[in-house]
């Protein structure tokens, strides 16, 4: 018997029964549904032999895929086993269809526009339709006589039209709608993001490049037109499996349904009450609801996560918003699946050791999280077994978050923010040394390195900022390259030479290694500034990057190489692979992470952060939609449900702005239940009084739900 057989729960044991054709697993958090996953598989492989290659996995994420087969090869090596499972993403299964079909495409090669490629192509564009049709836009900004503010709103209007470019290019292609194939009304928004898809598309085919919803789209479309490869396809897999199936998208959804057409042997798993990337990609969650509903289902509603009364607190927040949420429109917005404590394996934390509160701090943000910090700090010292988070709304309050806790003595961090500023640091430091490498003469290009150097050589940015008007004195090369056998007279304390001398030789060896090719010099920074393996792999990536960009042209020169990182940055990170940020909570340390990024985490004790009216809305009147000098148009809900009404797509009569709204709201209450689950024996739940603005603003009616349940325990 399996070793891990006698620890399953009754309704994973229904799970490992199954012998074929379509199953919802729908599990709440903390109810092992991976493990149920990979016991299943483990099951069809090792004991009813089932060769590993015949069976498929799709996860959301790419470190979801590594971890998730690297978990189930080590069983199956153990089981004497001596094939390996295959699992991809989305866009992964999508390039091997593409690259084992390439001769049917006419294609020579497939060359994928990475994320930041993708950010700085669209940047252009519409920063270009921007300059040129400021007679149409500029009208709509509202009157000001303050410079200041009349930039802030121009530049405000940018975001929100780069936003709404960007999601209309994605939309229209997980719909498969080409620009051409697109007639928008003249009166509406949609005509301003299609100039834009129009443009990009045209950059796409003049770089040869396809970006990774292209990957998907002309999968789907080969194997729908070509009957021969259709039937290779269908006979690649006996069984399919999807892991997080609540974030499935358009095309995803289709490729499952090609592939596992002649087996029918498809199982999904996933929470529909944690489906919280619809507002940030094309997942929607719908897709796994109406799977469950027509298919054969299984909860795993056990979970040895939490204590009893957070788990209640959980139950209570889906059992409000089924039945009295006062907009009727957002009542199906969470799944009625209470989670049950454990009946066998690990016991759940018991309530004498738990706690729950409810915190109103006076003051704008900046006062909440101060107050956050400080407790966190106290709970820390006073239970230093424990694993802590502080969940916040966005990175910026993340950063606030981290500065805070820095006061405390002794206390140790984990940054788990996406495009934190440690991540930005570490990839600037790169732009640094490619634009010292491109002009080493510089004195001002030195003074940079120098700087950059400064805490990795034990200086203080003080220090070294007082030194560097005498030592830039000296002649770059003379500073660097001494005469042989003799000593640079540094004008610097004698407990600071040490780390002068780190640093100028350093530089010296980088500068001798630059007759290198240009992704041997910038590895070799990377393995000698980088120490944690989060930090060497980002560090990597964006060589391998600039190696993708600029590699077929051998005359490009540093400056060039900087240029490139620069573009990384302006991206805002956002694109970068899930195994940058590999994680795992470590009790004694605080994590600062969004709630968004907390999906699948867990940890001790959690702080809840920013639960005001506005960050997690229930009624219409809670947060307006939009940019508030177009009356209060969603400018990127209008231009979707544009493209949905041109494609035949849109769902009811409800208005484009309206329907923003409403799918805001489901989310955060679902974001909401994701932040309740995380905690395993102690949760902090605060708001400010006041906004970002120093406005008054009112605590989520959430807040108000889930305090008054509290208070009747």
């Amino acid at each position: 018997m399996p070793a891990y057989e006698a620890t399953l729960r009754p309704a994973q044991r229904e799970v490992l029964h199954y012998s074929g054709g379509r199953l919802g697993i729908s599990a709440v958090p903390g109810s092992g549904k991976t493990f149920t996953l990979e016991a299943l598989i483990a099951e069809l492989v090792i004991r009813r032999g089932v060769p590993p290659e015949r069976i498929g996995v799709f996860t959301f994420m790419r470190s979801s895929r590594a971890n998730l087969t690297g978990r189930i090869n080590r069983q199956l090596w153990e089981g004497g086993v001596a094939g390996r499972l295959e699992a991809f993403t989305l866009h992964s299964l999508a390039l091997k269809v593409l690259q084992h079909f390439q001769g049917q495409l006419g294609l020579a090669a497939i060359d994928v526009l990475e994320g930041y490629e993708q950010e700085r192509f669209i940047s252009r564009l519409t920063q270009a339709w921007l300059r040129n049709h400021s007679e149409i836009w500029e009208p709509l900004l509202p009157p000001t006589a303050e410079a200041e503010r009349a930039a802030r709103n121009r530049a405000a209007f940018g975001r929100g039209f780069k936003a709404m470019c960007r999601e209309v290019i994605r939309t229209a292609k997980n719909y498969r709608l080409p620009p051409q194939a697109i007639e928008p009304v003249q009166a509406g928004f949609l005509p301003w993001a299609l100039g834009i898809y129009r443009s990009y598309q045209a950059e796409l085919l003049r770089a040869g490049k396809l970006d990774y919803d292209d990957l998907a789209w002309r999968a789907v479309d080969l194997i729908e037109r070509d009957a021969g490869v259709r039937g290779e396809v269908e006979g690649w897999y006996d069984y399919l499996f999807e892991d997080e199936s609540q974030d499935s998208s358009p095309l995803q959804e289709r490729l499952l349904d090609l592939l596992s057409a002649r087996s029918g042997n498809l199982v999904r798993v996933g929470d529909p009450n944690q489906s919280i990337m619809s507002t940030f990609t094309t997942a929607e969650p719908r897709f796994f609801r109406r799977f469950c509903r027509l298919s054969r289902r299984v909860v795993l509603e056990e979970s040895s996560r939490s204590a009893p009364m957070i788990i209640a607190l959980a139950n209570a927040l889906v059992d409000w918003a089924a039945s009295d949420h006062p907009n009727p429109s957002l009542r199906g917005a969470l799944v009625r699946q209470h989670i049950r404590t454990a009946s066998s394996g690990p016991a759940n934390p018991g309530d004498s050791e738990a706690a729950l509160h409810f915190e109103v701090v006076c003051g704008p943000p900046e006062e909440e999280l101060a107050s956050v910090a400080r407790c966190a700090a106290e709970a820390l010292a006073a239970r230093p077994e424990h694993s802590f988070a502080v969940l916040v709304g966005t990175n910026e309050l993340g950063a606030q978050v981290l500065r805070q806790l820095q006061r405390f003595a002794g206390v140790r961090t984990l940054d788990l923010l996406r495009s934190n500023p440690t991540q930005r640091e570490l990839i600037d430091r790169l732009r640094v040394m490619a634009e010292f490498f491109a002009q080493p003469s510089s004195p001002v290009r030195l003074a940079a390195a120098i700087e950059s150097l400064a805490d990795w050589a034990g200086l203080g940015r003080r220090q070294v900022a007082g030194a560097q008007p005498r030592l830039l004195r000296i002649a770059p090369e003379k500073l660097l390259f001494p005469v042989f056998g003799s000593e640079i007279a540094l004008p610097v304390a004698a407990e600071e030479r040490a780390g002068w001398q780190k640093i100028c030789s350093t530089l010296a060896g980088w500068l001798l290694a630059t007759r290198s090719p240009r992704a041997d010099s910038l590895r070799l920074v990377v393995q000698t500034l980088y120490r944690s393996s989060a930090e060497i792999y980002l560090g990597h990536y964006v060589v391998d990057q600039l190696e993708r960009t600029l590699g077929e042209r051998p005359a490009v020169d540093w400056q060039e190489v900087a240029d490139e990182i620069r573009a990384i940055l302006d991206g805002s990170l956002n694109n970068l692979p899930s195994e940058a940020f590999h994680f795992a909570p470590e009790p004694g340390a605080i994590t600062v992470a969004t709630a968004h990024r907390a999906k699948g985490l867990e940890w001790d004790e959690v702080f809840l952060t920013g639960i005001s009216a506005y960050e997690y809305p229930v009624l219409r009147e809670d947060r307006p939609v939009g940019l508030y000098f177009l009356d209060g148009l969603d400018m990127r809900a209008e231009a979707l449900s544009e493209l949905r009404a041109s494609a035949r797509l849109r769902r009811g009569h409800t208005s484009a702005t309206e329907q923003a709204f409403l799918d805001l709201a489901a989310e955060k209450l679902r974001l909401l239940y994701v932040g309740i689950t995380r905690a395993r024996r102690r949760l902090v739940l605060s708001v400010a009084t006041r906004d970002l603005f120093g406005r008054e603003q009112r605590p989520s009616r959430l807040f108000q739900v889930l305090q008054c349940f509290d208070s009747r325990r």
